[in-house]
C-alpha cells in the first residue's frame, strides 16, 4: 500500500525520537515554533523554488502522503525535527559556529543523497554539487535569525 513512500514517514518519525529524547520538556515548545518556522515551512519555499521553478531536484514515489507531487507531506516535518535539534545545541561560540553549520549542511547533503540511494530523491544536474552551498546557506540564515529573535550574543572563546 505505501511502497517505498513510508520511508519518509520513518525519516520523520526518526528525527522526532531524536528531538524529543534531546530536547527537554520545558523547552520543547519554544524549539518546535523555530523548527516549524525555519524547517518546515522554509524546507516547503526550498523545494518550490528548486523543483518545480529551477528543476535542480525531483522527489519519486511519494505514494499516498504525496503534496500536488512534488514532494512527500513528512519531508518538511522531518526538517522541522531536524532543524529543533540544530537550533538546541547551536553554540554560541563563534569558533565553533561555522564548523557546526558546515556539519548540518553535509548531514542534510547526505540525507538526500541516501534517499537518493532508496530512489526516493534526486539531484538534477549541477545541484548535485550546490546542494551543500544551498544547505549552507539555509543554515546560516536560520541561525542568524535565532540569533538576531533571540537576542543570544555570540562570544569568542
Amino acid at each position: 500500500m505505501f511502497g517505498e513512500s513510508i520511508f519518509f514517514f520513518y525519516k520523520a518519525l526518526l528525527f522526532g525520537i531524536a528531538a524529543y529524547a534531546v530536547i527537554p520538556r520545558h523547552e520543547f515548545k519554544r524549539y518546535l515554533i523555530y523548527g516549524f518556522i525555519f524547517g518546515g515551512i522554509a524546507d516547503v519555499v526550498v523545494i518550490i523554488v528548486l523543483e518545480p521553478i529551477l528543476n535542480l531536484i525531483k522527489y519519486h514515489n511519494l505514494g499516498p502522503f504525496s503534496i500536488y507531487g512534488l514532494f512527500s507531506f513528512w519531508t518538511p516535518v522531518s526538517w522541522m525535527f531536524a532543524f529543533m535539534i540544530f537550533f538546541y545545541f547551536l553554540p554560541v561560540r563563534k569558533v565553533f559556529l561555522i564548523p557546526y553549520i558546515i556539519g548540518f549542511s553535509l548531514f542534510g547533503y547526505m540525507v538526500g543523497i541516501v534517499l537518493n540511494g532508496l530512489g526516493l530523491f534526486e539531484y538534477i544536474g549541477i545541484q548535485k554539487y550546490l546542494a551543500p552551498i544551498v544547505f549552507f546557506v539555509w543554515f546560516s540564515i536560520s541561525a542568524y535569525v535565532y540569533f538576531r529573535i533571540g537576542n543570544i550574543k555570540l562570544r569568542n572563546l
